[in-house]
């Protein structure tokens, strides 16, 4: 499709940029953002204007296909996988501007949608993100109390298994019922399921994109928001506020301090 293009399709010398999101359209249901600039589809590098660009993506409806967008957002290349087209305004950037994203965007590593996989953030007040991939797995539905382990929700793996205990002390068949009526619930519901524990602990979703693993999409998470929290990653701690910092050591500096009157006291 995309070498199509560049054959019957000229190329200008600008990109185009997200200017006004619709509500309830594709682009704001995948969390993309005003002046996020559409850089690439498919690892091709988009100067093919916005007329060809929406094109392409009402044919990935209809041919019911999947390709991999790339934007640049807060010097940030962002891969997402698309499947319809955005519903959005554009403007276009200057040649200057394009230049630059094109060197930038010749020195990064691109992979194939087949080497990536979608994840879905969710975030609190806190900076604290919850990062699931967007796929069912198999051990949802085979055994339950696993993937919950898997998935780190202990609150309701502790409810689970005081209720299947319930149930296996009552009756084994009526255990055994539960069990298989649990495993096909969680196994065809299992997104649903992880947002929901994610809300009730204060979440809301932030981001949808494209990575190769989890470690790559908690650093990507971590260069757009420095003061990012995960409750299991490889990377290290978030970036500290240096007013914070002060104010932590002010509070230190002061509880060091004996206090004549009370000393008197004493």
């Amino acid at each position: 499709m995309m070498a199509e293009a560049e054959k019957k399709t000229p190329t200008s010398n600008f990109l185009i940029k997200i200017d006004k999101i619709r509500k309830r359209s594709y682009a704001s249901s995948i969390f993309l953002k005003p002046d996020d600039v559409i850089v690439a589809l498919n690892n091709q590098f988009y100067t093919y204007g916005e007329k060809k660009f929406i094109e392409e993506l009402k044919d990935l409806k209809k041919t019911n296909e999947r390709a991999v967008l790339t934007i640049l957002r807060n010097d940030l290349f962002i891969d997402i996988i698309v499947e319809n087209s955005l519903g959005c305004g554009f403007i276009t950037t200057d040649s200057n501007e394009t230049e630059k994203i094109k060197d930038r965007f010749s020195k990064k590593n691109n992979y194939d949608i087949d080497e990536l996989n979608e994840y879905i953030a969710m975030r609190d007040v806190y900076r604290r993100y919850d990062v699931y991939e967007n796929s069912n797995s198999l051990s949802a539905g085979l055994f339950p109390p696993l993937w919950l382990a898997y998935s780190r929700k202990w609150w309701v793996l502790l409810a689970f298994s005081i209720l299947f205990f319930m149930l296996f002390s009552v009756n084994f068949f009526l255990f055994l019922l539960g069990w298989v009526l649990t495993s096909v619930y969680c196994y065809k519901a299992q997104l649903n399921l992880l947002f929901s524990f994610s809300m009730l602990e204060g979440k809301a979703f932030s981001m949808k994109f494209a990575a190769k693993s989890i470690d790559e999409a908690q650093g990507l998470i971590r260069n757009i928001d420095p003061k990012s929290r995960f409750m299991y990653t490889k990377l290290g701690d978030p970036q500290i506020d240096e007013d914070s910092t002060e104010n932590t050591k002010k509070n230190e500096e002061k509880s060091n301090i004996i206090d004549e009157k009370s000393e008197a006291l004493v």
